[in-house]
């Protein structure tokens, strides 16, 4: 769920539009960037650890829709 908080605030602290002259500058653009990227990472991981203990294919199907959908959503943001 960090993601989720994390997306956006990154990306109106990065419109000049609404932070005027504190608008984040390109360095925090890409570090924000890259730790969600490193959240994102690291919550999947869980889940795939979690899901391959369980030892049921449909699991395995509905993780794999859900992820897909999920990955979807935080790249629409």
């Amino acid at each position: 769920q960090l993601p989720f908080a994390l997306i956006p605030v990154l990306t109106f602290t990065s419109l000049p539009s609404v932070m005027n002259d504190f608008a984040n500058g390109l360095f925090w653009k890409v570090a924000g960037g890259l730790l969600i990227f490193l959240i994102c990472c690291i919550n999947m991981y869980f889940v795939v650890a979690y899901v391959m203990s369980l030892n049921h294919l449909a699991l395995y199907v509905g993780a794999a829709i859900l992820s897909v959908v999920y990955l979807s959503f935080v790249a629409y943001l």
